[in-house]
Parts: C-alpha cells; structure tokens; sequence
C-alpha cells in the first residue's frame, strides 16, 4: 500500500515591523520633516512677505494721490494728532481721517509683525514708518524742514525710501517715522551714493522704542519708494541715495 506523502508546513514570521525597522522608520520620517518644515515656513513666510509689498505699494499709491491733490506729503503727525496713517485713510477706502480711527485699516499692517496686540480696538497698529525728512513733523529743527514738504523737492523719487518695514513697540505699534536711523535725520556729510547706511543690526527686534528698520522677511526689510515701485533689502544693502534727500 502505497504511503501518503507527508507535507511538511513552514510557519512564516507573524507579520509586523520589527523594531529595527520601525526604528529605521520613524529616523526616515524625522529627516523627511527636518526637510519639508523648513522649507514650508520660508514658503509661507513669502506669501506674507508678498502681501506686506502689495500693502506698502498700495499706501505708495495713496500717498501719491495726497500729494497730487496739494503738492505736498502729508505730516507724519499733524497739529490735532492726525498722523500719515489717519490722512491716508480717505485714499485706502478706510473711512475720514480722523484722530478716533487710526488702527482700522489692515493695509497699514504688516502680516509678518511679530506682536500682535489683545485689544481689539488696537488690533490694526502700523508696522510701517515714514521717512521723516519727507513726512516731517511741524517745527521739527531737526528735520530742517518745519513745514511739509513739497513734492518737487524729491529729486530721485525711484531711489528714496518713503515708507518701509519698522520695528514694533510693546503695544504692537510702530512709530510714525524713522527717527531712529540717523542717516534720515540729516542730510549733512551724505558721503558717496553707494557706501551702505550704518543702521545698528542689534536694533532689529521687537519689541524696540526706538524707531529703527526691522528685517523681519528672512532678513529682508521691505519697502516702497517715493515713485511709488516697492523693493526688499537685504540688511546692509540700503545705500546712501537710498535714504540721503540731497545726494
């Protein structure tokens, strides 16, 4: 009688990862993450950094309808506490420029501010400062011109600097103008148009009192000029013509 053949079964290994593998894993996904975060936060940090330049060249725009309208720049804060903010207001379809509603208007926000303020009726403090040889301050010595300065007197518009990035206060607003950043407070000794401006790195945080440029854009500032075009700058590339009114 013939014999049955006997079938020898193999038990495979119960299915699973072991921990080697899932160690080797969890490594892959860790790279993959140190990878990609990064490169998302430079992405996302681009979109924001392309809509404070849409901001800046909207409040250029404004500003040129101003000064179209009376041929000069508005004050950087005005006799009744009106400041370039509060002036514009009627050109950005923000309402009547009145000392009561300064901070409602998001165009004068940058979307990369790093303090935002709790109280809502706060909530819209600019980031944005004004060069403040041409948004003077009435009877500002200083400035060496009292009054408000004519459109005429910018002779390089394309090169100026008019409004830019700026560091924020505690209260996650920004001063009305550069006043901080010496080589905008005088026109005295401006040196050759292409040496870079000595504005202090330290300064660059927030929050600051003093009213210096803030590179808060992977370490660009950006800004719109007196023609109305907007630019970034890396820091210290800003040049003299940049900022000098008399070069």
């Amino acid at each position: 009688m013939p014999q049955t053949p006997t079938v020898s079964i193999r038990r495979g290994r119960a299915g699973g990862f072991t921990l080697i593998e899932l160690l080797t894993v969890v490594a892959i996904i860790g790279i993959l993450a140190a990878i990609i975060v990064p490169v998302v936060g430079k992405v996302r940090e681009s979109a924001k950094s392309s809509a404070c330049l849409s901001n800046l060249r909207q409040i250029g725009l404004a500003t040129n309808m101003y000064v179209a309208e009376r041929d000069r720049f508005p004050y950087s804060t005005a006799p009744g506490g009106i400041n370039w903010r509060q002036a514009l207001r009627p050109y950005l379809d923000a309402g009547e420029a009145t000392a009561a509603n300064e901070n409602n208007s998001a165009v004068v926000v940058c979307p990369s501010r790093e303090i935002v303020p709790d109280n809502a009726a706060d909530f819209y403090r600019a980031s944005y400062s004004a060069h403040p040889r041409l948004l003077v301050n009435p009877g500002d010595s200083t400035a060496g011109n009292p009054g408000a300065v004519r459109a005429s007197r910018v002779t390089r518009p394309s090169e100026i600097i008019l409004y830019g990035d700026a560091t924020q206060q505690a209260n996650g607003g920004s001063h009305s103008q550069f006043w901080s950043v010496p080589e905008m407070r005088s026109d005295s000794n401006p040196g050759e148009g292409g040496n870079p401006i000595a504005v202090d790195d330290a300064t660059d945080s927030d929050p600051q009192s003093s009213a210096f440029i803030r590179y808060r854009h992977n370490e660009s500032m950006n800004a719109v000029f007196a023609d109305g075009h907007v630019a970034k700058f890396k820091k210290g590339t800003i040049l003299n013509r940049n900022v000098r009114t008399n070069y």
